[in-house]
């Protein structure tokens, strides 16, 4: 099963997931679980495996994400959606938290993420984490994928 997140419909989202998570609850009954994951986009798949975890039992769901927040959409070759369906481009990561039903949830900062590249920052593009694209956005795509200030 490939990348959810990519799926062009949110029912096509939903399916993929079903497809890749499954829980056993003679593993998880009772237990603590601590949920590491790249990133969190929109929410969709950790909500589901927050869902299937409490459901088979575990006390605890703690999620660590080995990046920041995806606030912006990317432009260079990773098809994310418009910015107002990054669930972290209008929500605190309390409202995450609290919307995932997670009893804690930790990102990686952008500096401790770089950092472990052990390179220059230069040459990595942190848009999808900051805004800050390295060559202008075209009007169009600023119109339709980000959430412009007023």
């Amino acid at each position: 099963m490939g990348r959810t997140f990519i799926q062009p419909t949110q029912a096509m989202r939903e399916a993929g997931i079903r497809m890749k998570l499954n829980t056993l609850r003679d593993v998880l009954d009772g237990k603590r679980v601590v949920v590491v994951d790249d990133s969190i986009v929109r929410g969709t798949t950790s909500r589901k495996l927050v869902k299937a975890l409490r459901d088979a039992g575990a006390t605890e769901v703690h999620m660590r994400i080995s990046s920041p927040p995806v606030t912006h959409p990317c432009f260079y070759g990773i098809d994310t959606d418009s910015q107002d369906r990054l669930i972290a481009a209008t929500h605190s990561v309390a409202e995450i938290a609290a919307q995932l039903a997670v009893d804690s949830l930790a990102y990686l900062s952008e500096e401790a993420m770089l950092a472990a590249t052990q390179q220059p920052t230069e040459g990595f593009c942190t848009a999808c984490f900051s805004g800050n694209y390295p060559i202008a956005v075209p009007d169009k795509l600023r119109r339709t994928k980000l959430m412009l200030e007023s």
